[in-house]
């Protein structure tokens, strides 16, 4: 039996290639799905998610950047002599997270961009040696690589905005991270849960 189609825009948030979700969103618009005001913006916000760094390179794409110039600072070790030179980078890439114009519209759509960004990071690293040993001569536990998973989340969310002064910057990256963990690991919201205890403990 043919499966139906998933309605718009949820298949745009499902497509994971730059190029089809701007066809698709390019196809929605022209057929008028969905809001028309909304799609502007999703076009505005696919302009600013997606570059290509030189001729003829892939679409690089700018949220997956900002979430590794976090976890770069976080695996750096916070140190406090780093802090002027993380906020030089970090403050480069914060407009990605409060686009200007649309304010109704901008942050739930920046919201649903945020999480389609992260649980597609996210759902990358099961599939590299993000969840292996020893020089990735071991596999780690499905319970191992939850864990590693959400301490990442917990610590790029919540640790590193708090060490760079920025956590109001960054404050829409938290609940998207949240609600993406939870999708590519469903059930082990209290695992996320514990991390980002720990990170409240740490700040104190």
């Amino acid at each position: 039996m043919t499966r139906p189609c998933t309605s718009w825009p949820e298949r745009y948030y499902e497509e994971t290639d730059p190029e089809k979700r701007r066809l698709l969103l390019e196809q929605a618009m022209t057929a008028g799905e969905g809001d028309a005001a909304e799609n502007e913006v999703r076009r505005r916000l696919w302009e600013l998610r997606y570059t290509r760094p030189r001729r003829n390179a892939p679409l690089a794409d700018r949220y997956i950047a900002l979430w590794l110039a976090l976890d770069h600072w976080r695996k750096s070790g916070l140190a406090p002599r780093q802090v002027r030179a993380a906020q030089k980078e970090l403050e480069e890439l914060a407009g990605l997270l409060r686009p200007e114009g649309g304010a109704d519209l901008v942050p739930p759509l920046v919201h649903s961009e945020l999480v389609h960004a992260v649980r597609l990071y996210l759902s990358t690293c099961l599939q590299s040696n993000y969840g292996t040993m020893l020089m990735g001569l071991m596999r780690m536990s499905d319970e191992q690589l939850v864990g590693k998973a959400a301490k990442e989340v917990a610590e790029v969310t919540c640790l590193v905005p708090r060490w760079a002064g920025m956590d109001e910057t960054f404050a829409p990256l938290a609940p998207a991270a949240q609600e993406a963990f939870a999708l590519v690991f469903p059930g082990k919201d209290e695992v996320l849960e514990q991390a980002l205890a720990r990170c409240g403990q740490a700040g104190e």
